[in-house]
């Protein structure tokens, strides 16, 4: 069923789990060939899958987030990268399931400090919590069958902006299968909620995209200077920042000039 060797396989209410070295990477499955999360061996830092590099890309709007809130965490991968990179950026990740999180430490090397894990579903973290400010909230809530429920329900993206900053930017990760309607759907409440403030980033031969929500007006990039940061930012991170820039410019007309 894999392209590997399962080291570890465990279940809970919601299904089956299973950890799977292949030759480079360590990969989590939700009981299905796609990877849940994927690490590099050598490098666990390294942003394995596409998508995860993508959801980076408000970079090119923004500066460096000072608080971060990941709703779903899988192995962490995210999770990894921003603790490497930004020490002092304060995370905080709800996770409904508590053995994806115990596998995440165990097998993933999941960060400890600075690091606050909430073990709910993520529509009821944003139920229950006071409005904070976080400069980027990360949304990657899946399960085996595709995009979690959660996200069709009127109130949830609403309760996400409640929760950002001034500068505040969400990354969703959207999968376009075959919940066609239910994607149409997400997509209404994202330009609802954040005033049509909402680009676009289809994964490059992937079925996911990245939706932004801006919490503040669209900048009017110049070309020139918008290059220019993107190249700083790949050299600075080892991230494809230029082509996220080129593939914004292609879906989302008029952002730049």
């Amino acid at each position: 069923m894999y392209d590997g060797k399962v080291i570890h396989s465990a279940r809970d209410e919601f299904g089956s789990i299973d950890i799977v070295d292949e030759s480079t990477a360590r990969t989590m499955h939700f009981g299905s060939r796609a990877r849940q999360t994927t690490m590099f061996l050598r490098d666990p830092v390294a942003l394995a899958l596409s998508y995860t590099r993508y959801m980076l890309s408000g970079l090119l709007l923004s500066s460096v987030p000072r608080s971060v809130l990941m709703l779903g965490l899988g192995g962490g991968a995210l999770a990894r990268f921003v603790r490497h990179h930004w020490p002092g950026c304060r995370i905080s990740a709800v996770e409904k399931r508590a053995l994806v999180v115990a596998l995440a430490r165990e097998y993933f090397a999941l960060p400890d400090e600075h690091f606050a894990v909430h073990v709910m579903a993520a529509e009821e973290f944003l139920a229950g919590k006071q409005p904070a400010e976080y400069d980027w909230i990360l949304v990657d809530i899946h399960d085996r069958n595709g995009m979690s429920p959660a996200l069709r329900e009127p109130e949830f993206f609403a309760r996400c902006r409640a929760q950002l900053s001034a500068r505040g930017i969400l990354a969703a990760n959207l999968w376009t299968g075959d919940r066609e309607a239910m994607l149409k759907g997400i997509n209404r409440s994202l330009h609802e909620v954040f005033d049509g403030r909402v680009l676009h980033l289809p994964v490059a031969r992937k079925r996911n995209t990245v939706a932004l929500g801006c919490n503040f007006a669209l900048p009017a990039l110049e070309v020139r200077l918008a290059r220019r940061k993107a190249m700083e930012l790949e050299d600075r991170y080892g991230v494809e920042f230029s082509q996220f820039l080129w593939e914004l410019m292609q879906h989302n007309p008029g952002l730049l000039h």
